[in-house]
């Protein structure tokens, strides 16, 4: 059996992410169910649920490759870089509608500092209303130009699996919330890098975006966890950034935010180019 590099995982994340760069029409038409159809061959490539090994697109150099072997192993592998942890599945593919083994799949590529996000996100939010859970799923990644999606990000896969049902909502208003406070920042003749949650505000007195949302959930986080919580957004956000940089490697994805359905890339897609990306 072939050895598997275990580096730590912070590591690995900052080794890809270094070597890439991602940058950052809508219209409208009836809407029907998703048809009975197999899916494209790329579809459900990442998903651990489907998959025990995944796509890995990172080329390393001699010298990496030297390291690697040096360590006792042939290759690396985010599945098992993060096995470690409880809810490393639901880090590397996040599904926030639909079941994990739905035949059909929309993979939604997020950049929480790219304002067009937003109605990407509006679009796959409208052509969830048309697709049945048990045909269809949305897993949803994030690769951040700015650090603090980063936090967000691991915040909605932390409700995915914890809080299951309202991971899609407060994707809107994380979305939605960010978009408001750089405009409102801008007309306060200020306009910073969200690197960290407090640039994300515009008062003194403002929580951060994913802080003030603990208290919206069904039930609310308790105050007494919200600190464990907001660790853990981080560090999951980061696990789910390596593999938004890995899906759009694989895709040929040239720009974020972006929709891959059935393996299929659709740039700057309406609800209806979704649905009918999965027929």
């Amino acid at each position: 059996m072939k050895n598997v590099l275990r580096l730590p995982l912070a590591l690995l994340v900052c080794g890809l992410i270094s070597a890439c760069g991602l940058m950052g029409g809508n219209g409208s038409a009836d809407l029907t169910p998703v048809a009975q159809a197999a899916p494209a061959a790329k579809a459900n490539a990442f998903n651990p649920w489907m998959n025990k090994s995944l796509p890995n697109t990172r080329t390393l150099s001699a010298e990496g490759m030297a390291m690697v072997q040096a360590m006792g192993a042939d290759r690396q592998s985010i599945e098992d870089e993060a096995a470690y942890r409880p809810h490393w599945r639901e880090e590397i593919y996040p599904v926030f509608f639909g079941n994990k083994t739905a035949p059909h799949e929309i993979i939604v590529l997020l950049d929480f500092a790219s304002p067009d996000s937003a109605r990407v996100w509006q679009a796959v939010r409208d052509a969830s209303a048309k697709l049945s859970p048990a045909d269809a799923k949305i897993a949803v990644f994030a690769k951040n130009s700015e650090n603090y999606g980063t936090d967000i990000m691991g915040m909605g896969i932390w409700i995915s699996y914890e809080r299951k049902g309202q991971a899609m909502d407060y994707m809107s208003h994380a979305l939605s919330e960010w978009n408001r406070i750089k405009a409102a920042q801008k007309k306060q003749g200020r306009s910073v890098p969200f690197t960290n949650e407090y640039d994300a505000t515009v008062k003194p007195s403002d929580l951060p975006i994913h802080y003030a949302y603990m208290g919206k959930l069904r039930p609310a986080v308790p105050s007494s966890q919200e600190l464990d919580v907001a660790r853990y957004c981080y560090n999951a956000g980061n696990v789910n950034m390596y593999q938004a940089v890995q899906i759009s490697r694989y895709y040929g994805v040239k720009r974020i935010p972006a929709v891959i359905a059935d393996g299929k890339v659709l740039a700057s897609p309406s609800a209806s180019d979704i649905v009918s990306a999965l027929r």
